[in-house]
């Protein structure tokens, strides 16, 4: 199967990261989503991430304009959908969104098409189940920020084909993804290690065990992360952390997985990271829970 065009579904943070690798490896790449302003801020961020690219010396002006010429935008997931040879979902977590999406790309996809999802963590049979291909859905799971994080889970549901994986292996070969296939479980295996670790730092947290800034600094040290847990959970978002878990938690019933209280009043409370300019370090930099 040769594939030459790319539907990306969503223009957030991790669908215009995927567009953006997408398009410098040379693809034709539509990203699609419900509104305009939505689609011209994924693309303002693309344009942003490739100039600091171009900034370092890691790529030149004239691969950056033709990466940009490889990306097109639209709000209409019919015409994005029709002639694309494979579709990666990036749309919010949440099955009551991606179920209908991937029951109406079904309708609308070529035959040959392969319906993808970079879902951190909800079932790719489920997905699946609800499309006249289950054979040819798979996860494509994508680690923010996409155009530098090498990483990429391939998922394989207990429907998906030898040909749909073959595929799927060449085609993030060919974005300059290191891919390793992992069995359809609840978390796959990243997501199985480290919401823990986030929802354990909360919890030191509300215990006052240590100031967020010195827990993200012992981790960074310890273990020589780029980032501590507070850091990613605010680059990741604390929303998509606390879904993360909450899926986890109601698949299993494993109590590590509940949400800590600190975690979800995050969330209630609007500070999600740095998405909306409102986290962790925003809130408790230099302090302590009371």
């Amino acid at each position: 199967m040769e594939i030459k065009k790319v539907c990306i579904v969503g223009a957030g943070t991790m669908g215009s990261g995927i567009t953006q690798v997408v398009a410098q490896a040379g693809y034709r790449a539509t990203m699609v989503d419900l509104k305009q302003e939505l689609l011209d801020k994924g693309v303002s961020a693309i344009r942003e991430s490739l100039d600091k690219f171009v900034a370092r010396g890691k790529m030149h002006r004239e691969n950056m304009e033709a990466a940009l010429a490889n990306i097109e935008t639209t709000t209409d997931l019919k015409a994005a959908a029709v002639d694309a040879d494979y579709v990666i979902e990036a749309v919010f977590e949440r099955v009551e969104i991606k179920m209908p999406l991937f029951r109406q790309l079904d309708e609308l996809c070529p035959e040959h098409s392969v319906l993808a999802s970079n879902t951190s963590g909800i079932p790719i049979a489920l997905l699946a189940s609800v499309t006249k291909r289950p054979d040819r859905v798979i996860g494509m799971h994508f680690f923010s920020p996409v155009p530098l994080m090498r990483g990429l889970e391939v998922v394989r549901s207990l429907l998906t084909s030898e040909e749909t994986v073959r595929v799927s292996l060449d085609f993030g070969k060919s974005i300059g993804k290191e891919a390793v296939v992992v069995k359809d479980s609840p978390g796959f295996v990243t997501n199985r290690i480290i919401p823990l670790v986030m929802n354990e730092a909360a919890k030191l947290l509300e215990e006052n065990l240590a100031s967020m800034e010195d827990i993200d600094k012992i981790v960074r040290l310890s273990f020589n992360w780029p980032m501590g847990p507070f850091e990613l959970c605010d680059l990741v978002g604390v929303d998509v952390a606390v879904d993360l878990l909450e899926g986890i938690y109601q698949q299993t019933g494993w109590e590590r997985y509940k949400p800590a209280r600190l975690l979800k009043r995050m969330v209630e409370i609007g500070y999600l990271g740095r998405k909306v300019g409102r986290g962790f370090y925003t809130l408790f930099a230099e302090k302590q829970i009371p």
